[in-house]
This record gives structure tokens, sequence and C-alpha cells, in this order.
């Protein structure tokens, strides 16, 4: 499934596929996006691309979704590439015998200082929000970089307005990639930012961040919703990433008005076939 994005937005799609027994990577009809496809489905990695002469500029991140060592679904953010627009993307891998994370591929667009830092920079195993989120196993939010304790490129993030950060654990046989979006405060890449941990009979809001949420569309930490009927409870019914534009599903338990922005996008976590938390975006 395809949905558009605010125009405000860094994002200009958001693509979630699932994926058959086939072999054959499915196409979305984007091209810079079908690249980014075939090339995870191939390294099994997260992967960036970015448009090629002739066609507009756009960067696509496809991250891909593992259950039980194989790939279930991939979710693919489509970003504008021109230097009016800000947000970033990474991927970082354990990369030889340190056991640290190396920045693999990334998108920066006018961001230079930012890309430069961050080309130096190597994260252990719970340092910084790729580490953090290669010991947790678990989506990871930063908000208010500048002064995030945990951010270690905070003053990078500060000088290029960079705001919320989110990591994506990325998970087969081994612990594979963390990859990154950055958000800008002048492109926000989503309105709200959830992490739900999976209990027993209920879903866990466990942190979150916004952008230009309304504040009564806020949840507090530490909310619960049922395992059905919710926005993250779609990824846990259906076992793969899930985009709605169903307020009962987007706002479930919250005072939704007509006319506000209502698609919702919800990515599953699994270690090995046990899924154990969820991330969520309001666009």
């Amino acid at each position: 499934m395809i949905t558009a994005t605010s125009n405000h937005s860094f994002l200009t799609s958001m693509i979630v596929l699932e994926i058959d027994d086939s072999g054959s990577p499915p196409s979305c009809s984007i091209p810079v996006a079908d690249r980014a496809i075939a090339a995870s489905l191939e390294t099994g990695l997260p992967t960036i691309k970015q448009s090629v002469e002739g066609e507009a500029d756009a960067v696509a991140m496809c991250v891909p979704i593992y259950r039980s060592e194989a790939i279930a679904s991939v979710i693919v953010w489509v970003g504008n590439a021109s230097d009016e627009t800000v947000g970033v993307m990474e991927v970082w891998q354990p990369i030889g015998e340190f056991d640290d994370l190396n920045l693999t591929q990334g998108y920066y667009g006018p961001l230079d200082r930012f890309q430069n830092v961050s080309s130096f920079v190597r994260f252990e195993k719970g340092m910084g929000l790729p580490g953090q989120v290669w010991r947790n196993l678990s989506f990871i939010i930063h908000d208010n970089l500048p002064s995030h304790p945990g951010f270690l490129r905070a003053a990078g993030a500060s000088a290029e307005s960079l705001q919320v950060a989110i990591g994506i654990p990325v998970f087969g046989e081994d612990f594979l990639a963390t990859a990154v979006l950055i958000s800008s405060d002048s492109a926000p890449i989503a309105r709200g930012y959830e992490v739900w941990r999976c209990a027993e009979d209920h879903l866990l809001l466990e942190s979150c961040a916004s952008q230009r949420l309304e504040q009564s569309l806020m949840y507090e930490v530490d909310q619960t919703v049922p395992l059905e009927g919710s926005l993250p409870g779609l990824a846990y019914t259906s076992g793969v990433a899930t985009i709605s534009e169903d307020p009962d599903i987007v706002y479930s338990g919250r005072p939704f008005r007509g006319g506000s922005p209502c698609k919702g996008v919800a990515i599953p976590f699994f270690e090995q076939d046990r899924m154990t938390n969820i991330l969520t975006l309001l666009l």
C-alpha cells in the first residue's frame, strides 16, 4: 500500500508491501523506491537509493521487516531530495572485528556539516541512538535532539534544526543493522511517533514524540490500547507493516475531529517469531 504524506513533510510517500514466496521483488511504480526494494531483498539489509537523471529529485530508504528469519514485509520512505527540504536517512551496521556500528549508507541533503560529523562516528552497543537500538532490539525515539543526552551528535543536530530521530532495528537470524530517520523542524517526517511494547493482553506506550500534533491527540506514556482495533493493533494482528486511513483505527480512543489528517503506519519488530514492540507514525 502507498500513502502520500503532507506537503510540508520531507517525505512524499510511504510504501508498505508484503513479500510473498515468489522471489521476485514487488513493484510500486516509483522507480527510486523499486530500486531500493530490489536491493534490500537481494542483500537482506536496509537500503538507501537516490533518483537518477531524468527522474524527479527523490531519495528512498527501504527497511525489511523480518519474521522467523525471513522478510515478511518491507517499508519504504520516499523523501524529497531537493536542497530546500531537510531530512536524514541512515543505515548503521556492525562491520569488521570491533563491536561497534559503522555508517554504511546515508542521505543528508544539504546538511554537509552533519554528514561530515556522522561519517567519523562509531557507536558501541548501547551508545547513541544506533547503539541503543542494537542493545535493546527495539524501536527508539529521541526527541529534542539538540539537548538530548543520548543523542551523541546533538551539536550537529542543533546546527541543522534537526528535532526527532527514530531508530529501527533490523534483525534476521542475528542483528543486521539500525536504520535511522531524522526529522527536521522545518519539514517533519510525521506528526506523531510512538513505540508500543507488546504485553500479554494489551499494548503499552513505551515512548513518544510529536511535531505539530494537536495536544488532544497525544497519548501519555504508559497508555494502553487493546490488541485489536487500534493502529499498533493492526500490526499485532496482521504480523506485517500496515497503513491505515480509518480514523477509528488511527485515532482509537482519541478525540479525532474531521478535517484533520488521518493516516497512520504501524511497523512490528520480531525476535525470531515473537513480536516484541511496534512503531506507529501519525502522518
